[in-house]
């Protein structure tokens, strides 16, 4: 009688977990496809670059946020100061997602309503608006690697998390901790933070309270 309870309870966090995981996926995916090949100036431009604003901005913050209370769960009393760096460092990740995305649609509201200005054609404010962008987003790529190697860390140790996946941790981690400096490092450290998503998502699935994976 008093099991089940909890068993319940971990099977929401754990699923909540997983969808998290597509969810952050997906939106990344598909404010990316808007952000390359999106046309502002057809006639639901507008509409589709706030969507992109809203899915890889407060959607993937939202996400991120879940899937950390759903990994501290299912790290439970292992690697806590870890995971409490994980915490840390994932707010700072999502206010930077958040900021990236605000800054992205004040800069394209105040073009759109200032047609006159023509602000599209002048170099300084172009400079300013992707120097902005790119800064906020490198540092939100950089505090999402520390996430990355942190879980990868607290994995391998506590050996909550297969090994497989613990390298690729560090792999995504490793990329996304330099696209401050190597900025071509962004398509890599996405790709692979997809894949890490995916595989976590899995993961969190199938994990079943009573499954304590024993440290190596």
């Amino acid at each position: 009688m008093n099991t089940q309870p909890n068993k319940l309870a971990f099977w929401r966090i754990g699923q909540w977990g997983t969808l998290a995981c597509f969810l952050g996926a997906a939106a990344l995916i598909s404010a990316s496809s808007v952000y390359l090949v999106g046309d502002l100036r057809s006639a639901l431009g507008p509409m589709a670059y706030s969507m992109a604003d809203f899915l890889a901005g407060p959607v993937c913050a939202a996400s991120l946020g879940v899937l950390i209370f759903a990994l501290r769960d299912h790290f439970n009393e292992h690697a806590p100061r870890r995971m409490s760096g994980v915490l840390l460092v994932g707010a700072l990740t999502a206010g930077a997602l958040v900021l990236v995305a605000c800054i992205r649609a004040a800069n394209r509201q105040y073009h759109l309503f200032h047609p006159d200005l023509h602000l599209e054609n002048n170099t300084n404010i172009l400079v300013i608006w992707a120097t902005l962008v790119g800064g906020v987003s490198a540092a939100g790529w950089h505090f999402w690697g520390w996430v990355l190697a942190l879980v990868g860390s607290a994995g391998w140790s506590s050996g909550r998390l297969p090994r497989g996946l613990c390298v690729l941790s560090w792999l995504a981690g490793l990329a996304a901790l330099f696209v401050y400096a190597v900025p071509n490092l962004e398509a890599a450290a996405g790709a692979l933070s997809i894949i890490w998503s995916l595989w976590l998502a899995a993961l969190l699935w199938k994990t079943k309270p009573e499954d304590k994976p024993a440290a190596a």
